[in-house]
């Protein structure tokens, strides 16, 4: 009994170390004061010693060495419950994070497939149509005389991607008529369409996008031209493929040599939108900035070169008749010039007609 008390007074939790630490230091003082009072003949010192010891006696009493070892006992249990039940958690996690896992790549499997499906059913429906099967469809659903042929490059809210379509208006609405593995028809709201906004170097691969129109029929003769222009480019010394899109409310992407016929017949008027740093600079005016997005347009083949050279001279007539400086008037000329938006023959003409206007 005595070698357990001194190996738990030693090697035991604090808890018990204190325990009976006190009771010793207690028992200690108790008998240092009663040798103290015999020794000095001072009672007074003697009921200390007896105080003491009874302290002792009593907190001897309200704990046993084996309660301290049980509630040691209890108190590994639970951490080793505790341990268990986090062990248990974490398999648990683990075994629902695997299934997220499996789920997510049967999800991605599932996605492609019916991708694919779709793909084959939109071969198959393109490949079948002919001029009388043509001429029936545009009937059924009322297209307009005038309208016109476009490729939608994507459209994610309609579940459209890479599709042939007849787009015409009436008074208050663009209508559609999509060809995928089926005629689907939709409208969007004129009121709705307050720009035509360029989406610049969308990520595109010539060998797979647009696969029904790799083989030749009637349809992809007649939709041919309004396949999207491809460009490289490089991203960190990689070669990159990209093209650029068009786009319309509501999250409508129309492919570059589309947009042309959308401006000339239907929305003549619709503002066409650059979203980069030369739109945005307070260095350049308004003049300036007109040319510059005529020259995407005509680098996107949505307006002819004879179209850019018509817009060039019809702004170039209206900086003449600006309300501004002959240093911002030079500037503009000089600086369209140095940016490769117009030729030295505007430089040379356009100066000379300003000099001739403030003489």
């Amino acid at each position: 009994m005595l070698e357990k008390i001194v190996n738990s007074m030693l090697h035991g939790n604090l808890k018990t170390k204190i325990f009976l630490w006190a009771i010793f230091l207690f028992g200690i003082g108790a008998l240092a004061l009663f040798v103290t009072a015999f020794a000095l003949g001072m009672p007074m010192l003697g009921a200390g010693g007896v105080g003491l010891a009874l302290l002792a006696l009593i907190l001897s009493q309200s704990i046993s060495l084996n309660d301290l070892a049980r509630k040691r006992k209890a108190k590994e249990k639970r951490n080793r419950n505790k341990e268990k039940r986090e062990k248990n958690h974490a398999e648990k996690d683990a075994l629902n994070n695997g299934e997220a896992g499996e789920k997510s790549v049967e999800k991605e499997v599932t996605d492609e497939v019916s991708r694919r499906k779709k793909e084959r059913e939109k071969a198959q429906f393109l490949a079948s149509m002919n001029e009388k099967k043509m001429k029936k469809l545009l009937k059924e659903h009322k297209v307009n005389q005038i309208h016109v042929k476009v490729m939608i490059d994507s459209f994610p809210k309609g579940n459209i991607e890479q599709a042939p379509a007849f787009m015409w208006k009436t008074d208050k609405m663009l209508h559609f008529l999509v060809l995928t593995g089926n005629a689907q028809e939709f409208e969007v709201p004129l009121a709705d369409i307050q720009g035509i906004l360029l989406v610049k170097n969308v990520p595109a691969d010539p060998d797979t996008d647009y696969m029904p129109f790799k083989v030749s029929n009637f349809i992809t003769k007649m939709f041919q031209p309004y396949l999207p222009e491809y460009f490289e480019s490089t991203n960190e010394g990689q070669l990159e493929i990209k093209k650029n899109t068009f786009r319309i409310e509501p999250g409508i992407y129309l492919t570059n040599s589309s947009v042309g016929n959308l401006r000339r017949v239907l929305l003549p008027g619709v503002a066409f939108l650059v979203d980069d740093k030369v739109n945005s600079s307070s260095q350049f005016n308004e003049y300036f900035k007109e040319i510059y997005r005529g020259s995407i347009l005509c680098k996107n083949l949505v307006i002819t070169l004879e179209e850019y050279k018509e817009l060039i001279a019809k702004t170039l007539d209206d900086l003449l008749d600006a309300p501004i400086s002959g240093k911002e008037f030079v500037n503009t000329i000089y600086a369209l010039n140095k940016y490769r938006l117009i030729s030295k023959e505007f430089v040379v003409q356009y100066t000379q007609k300003y000099r001739e206007k403030n003489m």
